[in-house]
């Protein structure tokens, strides 16, 4: 018996096999749009090209393993914030919310982070972490949580300032700050912190960067005195004249420095003069973590010491995670971001994403420590990790992580 199937009726059977197919593959993958939003022109433009290598290289992970593509591809693309125009970063946003995203890192300068993430992000309910942005102004946002960063505030180092002052003795102190906000706050609650530790401040004065002269600042500072001077400040407002002048005349051999001052041109500039009793304190990288992440880094010729490199790549990963962790749990991305990075869990390190994933896919917990420690507060800040330093015959010395 011959049977005969009209051609009609073969190309409707194709045309509907097709479509069940085509059907299938879309549950079965997931695409992601993630923006990565940093300003590649402008004040930071030398950092973000390493930034945002760190950042792909956490998807590219993903994109390496089949099975995992099957459930989730991330589709990344990048956006320019200029860091200072924000017009320009405006319409840079809205071209990645019209592009589908639904995650951002980014952004790195404080100017633009908080604008850009109250009038376009928030609003349209995307996430976003910012590896780099550091300001106070951040904590009091609000949010909806959909805002979070791997940088700690500049409030968090302020604290770690104090304990450290503690620690080394000092009673009496002048402090000098820069008259930016961020700074200013960052002296703020310095001084409270201190007077918690029954540490007095002789005097707590302001200096501007826009001024050559600073010989009324000088002369307050030495006129109140104590057992050392705190320069709340960075290279770039003023804070490395205030130690020159200060050592010229002789007043102060102990100087007391947050993250912003402790950079190359410092030790280089003082180098000479003796700075062995100073200290303070910069960023910290979880051990394991770190090496984890310089080694990957190296592999794929991105520079680990370049600044916000591992931030970037904790940022992206977490976004990853909390991507599939979605789908295990059926929970909200933005609630399940606390339950993929804090405890309790098994710890997640750099280069350990496919790891998570297997671990989550199981219905058990991670904690993801990544190459900084992540931990998340109920703003959506880290704590961060922060390694105490002093100078030991003109060279930079690390004592202990905090």
């Amino acid at each position: 018996m011959i049977i005969k199937i009209s051609l009609t009726k073969i190309q409707t059977f194709l045309i509907c096999f097709l479509i069940l197919i085509t059907n299938v593959s879309a549950q079965q993958n997931k695409e992601i749009k993630v923006g990565i939003f940093l300003g590649f022109t402008g004040n930071v433009e030398s950092l973000t090209p390493s930034m945002a290598d760190s950042a792909e290289l956490a998807f590219n992970e993903v994109a390496n393993e089949i099975d995992l593509n099957n459930e989730i591809s991330f589709k990344v693309q990048r956006a320019d914030t200029t860091c200072n125009d924000t017009n320009k970063a405006k319409n840079a946003a809205k071209k990645l919310i019209r592009d589908g995203v639904s995650a951002i890192i980014g952004a790195a300068c404080p100017n633009i982070t908080k604008k850009i993430a109250e009038e376009i992000f928030i609003p349209k309910k995307v996430l976003i972490i910012s590896p780099a942005d550091s300001s106070n102004e951040l904590m009091g946002l609000k949010d909806n949580d959909f805002v979070f960063r791997t940088t700690p505030s500049k409030i968090r180092g302020s604290q770690i300032l104090a304990d450290i002052t503690k620690d080394r003795g000092i009673r009496n102190l002048a402090i000098s700050y820069s008259s930016d906000r961020d700074y200013k706050k960052f002296a703020e609650t310095y001084d409270k912190a201190l007077k918690k530790n029954n540490i007095k401040t002789s005097v707590m004065v302001p200096h501007n960067k826009n001024t050559n002269d600073y010989s009324k600042h000088i002369s307050t500072l030495s006129a109140a005195g104590g057992d050392a001077l705190a320069v709340i400040s960075d290279i770039n407002s003023g804070g490395d004249k205030i130690i020159k002048a200060m050592l010229e005349i002789g007043m102060f051999d102990t100087f007391i420095l947050p993250d912003g001052m402790i950079e190359e041109k410092i030790i280089n500039n003082f180098k000479e003069k003796n700075l062995k009793k100073s200290f303070g304190y910069m960023p910290g990288l979880s051990n394991l973590g770190s090496k984890k992440f310089v080694n990957l880094a190296q592999k794929s010729g991105i520079d680990p010491d370049s600044p916000y490199t591992n931030e970037s790549y904790d940022a992206a990963a977490i976004i990853i995670l909390s991507n599939f962790a979605k789908i295990y749990s059926e929970t909200d991305t933005n609630n399940i971001i606390h339950d993929v990075a804090n405890k309790p869990g098994v710890k997640i390190y750099p280069g350990e994403i496919k790891k998570a994933i297997e671990i989550l896919r199981d219905g058990k917990k991670i904690n993801y420590e990544g190459a900084t420690g992540v931990e998340f507060d109920k703003f959506g800040d880290t704590l961060g990790s922060f390694v105490e330093v002093d100078f030991k015959k003109g060279k930079l010395k690390s004592k202990k992580l905090r």
